[in-house]
């Protein structure tokens, strides 16, 4: 009878986690596309709230993501805020965490790629050794978790950013960003919530329009819009 009702305790837990990262995500997609990256900090305040108050894996990693877009939004917009050391131990303390656990030790590799890309940003000393560990974390995270939605965009990100500051062509970035995409697409989640599809597919309109590829930019953005009406930015991008 004991188990029973620790069964019973632990399934009301997964709900209750469940129940609050669809609610986060849906106010995180709405400031995504509104372009208020500088609340980001608050979401990671209230997700460290629920955490401590139940523990939850499902929401330390939801932390994670959120504070990994936080940082990126800060290094490239408020690169001397006091929040990008926090936020960077931070997301260290969630990963070394993470990895810990059956649940999330091979999803949490994604994580590593930008934490030791953000490390570099923060602190240029470092780049010459951190931004090649960062790529062999992202090979490796796509290795140990192909089926990963982070996996890919990670690498995404990381092979967008190669070919828009070092140069090169966009096909290694998209490719990654589609096979992202595809695996979000196969879940048959809320995508309206979903703000890292959302971002997933920003990206892959932006690989097309760096490389060009306007056409199939404004194809990607035709999407964004027809999953979310109210993102206003994306009728000033789109190609005419």
């Amino acid at each position: 009878m004991k188990q029973f009702f620790l069964v019973v305790l632990m399934l009301a837990m997964h709900v209750m986690a469940s129940s609050q990262i669809s609610t986060i995500d849906c106010r995180l997609a709405s400031s995504y596309i509104n372009q208020n990256m500088k609340e980001w900090g608050g979401f990671v305040d209230e997700l460290t709230v629920e955490i401590d108050k139940n523990h939850s894996l499902a929401l330390q990693f939801e932390r994670a993501v959120v504070r990994h877009m936080y940082l990126a939004y800060l290094l490239f917009n408020d690169k001397n805020s006091k929040q990008i050391d926090i936020q960077l131990e931070g997301l260290k303390k969630d990963i070394e965490a993470l990895e810990k656990t059956e649940q999330y030790k091979k999803q949490v590799l994604a994580l590593k790629s930008p934490y030791l890309a953000y490390s570099a940003l923060n602190n240029p000393v470092t780049a010459l050794y951190r931004l090649p560990m960062s790529f062999s974390a992202a090979k490796t995270a796509i290795s140990e978790n192909p089926k990963s939605e982070y996996s890919w965009a990670e690498y995404g990100n990381l092979q967008y950013c190669y070919a828009l500051f070092i140069g090169g062509n966009f096909s290694d970035a998209v490719s990654s960003f589609k096979k992202a995409i595809a695996i979000i697409e196969g879940k048959g989640e809320n995508k309206a919530c979903n703000w890292y599809y959302i971002n997933s597919l920003l990206f892959l309109a932006k690989c097309y329009e760096d490389g060009k590829n306007y056409a199939d930019a404004n194809r990607v953005y035709d999407r964004l819009l027809q999953l979310r009406p109210d993102y206003e930015a994306v009728k000033r991008w789109k190609h005419k």
